[in-house]
Parts: structure tokens; C-alpha cells; sequence
């Protein structure tokens, strides 16, 4: 039987500036870390995808939030980033991921209880399969063994163009379809803030459709963005942003893409 301590605070809540706030789950294997982000607006804020759903996310984005109201936006169907949407009144992500929200990945704590294709995830990232994706539990009653990557009923959906009025900013919906077909990122015109989630982060990537993900990545590219917040890993800069996107529109013609950059005749 496995024996996990009980964590002392679940999340670790960092502040970067410009009304954002990253909130990571540091007890959960690294292939399953995301990043959740917290947008602070001055009616409402928004909750940029929701992790695993191994701890209380909502008591955690009430911290920040007080009285104000909270849209809870999943970039993508995948089970690391819709774990806790289920805990927010007000849940949306593209109608193409709406199966995979609703029903993601089964993924399990323990190895011994890891659905068909765990151990080939991990392979993929070239990452040892550990004996338990968890190095600590969130409370004491925390069922290790039953636990099982759990989904939620979108309550409305997001299109390309929508915008999220928060108050004293808006944010813009971008379809951005590659990594699945209902990728979306969310752009802060105002202060050149893009969060993108899974469909471009500083780590290797990963993308269901080649041709598609050009193109999105493309459109990213053209963007007059100060700051990126992906799913995963560090935030970056504009420029660092055009360097990842041009080496992963090299990956992507590699595998048959027809892709010219910008500047080619």
C-alpha cells in the first residue's frame, strides 16, 4: 500500500504582475504539471485552465478573487488542464474539446492503476514512469486509489472573436486548432498578454494536426505580444515567443507541412 504525507498547501500562488497570477500543483509529476492562471479585472475575473483537479482550485482562486465573479476557461480538452473545472459556476472551452472535457483521459495516481497509454505518455517525453504521479496528497481522506481524472459539463462555449469582459480589460478568444481541435488562447490586446495554452509553451511540443498547428502558430507570430503565458513551464517574452514558433514551424514542415517563413519569396 502506498503512503503519501498529507501537503501542508496544495498550490504554490506566484505574482506576475500585470493582474496575473500562476498557481501550480509543486506535489505532481512533472508530465502532469500545468499552469493554471489567474486574470485579475476589476468585475470579473478568469480562471485560464484548472490543472488536474487533485485539490480545491476554487477555494484557492476565491483567495484572489473575494466578491468578484470568475469565468473558468480550459484551452484544451486534455486531463491535466480540466481536472478542476467542474468547482466553477461559470465553465467554458471550444465546442470541439467538449467531449474531452467532459470525459478526459482517465488517468490514475498509481502505476499499478494507469489506464491503457500512461506508460507510452511518459515514453513520449522520454520520462521515467514513476510508481505514483503524486509526492504528497491535498488532504488526509484524499482517496489515492480511486481517484481518477474527473471531467465537467462545459456551461457555455467559446468561438474565435469572442471577447471576456472583465471589467477594465478585455480578453479575445483565438481559435488556434493543432495540439487538438479545440485549442484556443486568450489575448490581452491591451497590455500584449497571450496565454496559449498547450498550443505553444518553452518545452517540447505536441500536435494532433501539423497543418493545422502551422497555420495557428502563424497567427500567433503576427501578434504584438509583451508577454506569453503558456500550459506549462516558464513565462517569455515576445522574442523568445518568435523563436519557439519558428523552430516549431521547422519541427512541423518536417513532418510534410508546406511552410514558408515570412520573409521567403
Amino acid at each position: 500500500m502506498t503512503t503519501l504525507p498529507v501537503a501542508g498547501r496544495w498550490f504554490d500562488v506566484d505574482d506576475m504582475g500585470d493582474g496575473v497570477t500562476l498557481i501550480t500543483e509543486p506535489y505532481v509529476d512533472p508530465l502532469l504539471a500545468s499552469n493554471v492562471w489567474h486574470v485579475r479585472g476589476s468585475e470579473v475575473d478568469l480562471v485560464i485552465d484548472t490543472a488536474n483537479g487533485f485539490g480545491d482550485l476554487s477555494a484557492a482562486i476565491a483567495l484572489l478573487s473575494g466578491e468578484r465573479a470568475v469565468i473558468a476557461v480550459a484551452t484544451h480538452g486534455h486531463f491535466d488542464h480540466v481536472g478542476g473545472l467542474a468547482a466553477f459556476d461559470d465553465r467554458r472551452c471550444h465546442s470541439a474539446d467538449a467531449d474531452d472535457t467532459r470525459s478526459p483521459f482517465p488517468m490514475r495516481v498509481l502505476r499499478d492503476d494507469f489506464p491503457e497509454g500512461a506508460e507510452e505518455m511518459f515514453a513520449s517525453y522520454e520520462l521515467q514512469v514513476p510508481e505514483s504521479i503524486l509526492s504528497a496528497i491535498p488532504v488526509a481522506n484524499f482517496d489515492v486509489a480511486g481517484w481518477v481524472s474527473p471531467g465537467a459539463e462545459p456551461t457555455s462555449f467559446v468561438v474565435d472573436g469572442d471577447f471576456l469582459d472583465l471589467g477594465d480589460r478585455r480578453i479575445e478568444v483565438l481559435h488556434v486548432p493543432g495540439h487538438t481541435p479545440g485549442s484556443v488562447a486568450l489575448w490581452d490586446g491591451e497590455k500584449g498578454l497571450l496565454f496559449t495554452g498547450d498550443t505553444l509553451y518553452d518545452g517540447p511540443m505536441d500536435f494532433e494536426d501539423a497543418a493545422l498547428a502551422s497555420s495557428s502558430l502563424l497567427r500567433l507570430r503576427e501578434l504584438p505580444v509583451r508577454r506569453v503565458f503558456g500550459g506549462h513551464d516558464p513565462s517569455f517574452d515576445g522574442d523568445r515567443m518568435r523563436e519557439l514558433i519558428d523552430a516549431d514551424l521547422a519541427s512541423l514542415d518536417g513532418r510534410g507541412t508546406p511552410y514558408a517563413p515570412p520573409d521567403a519569396p
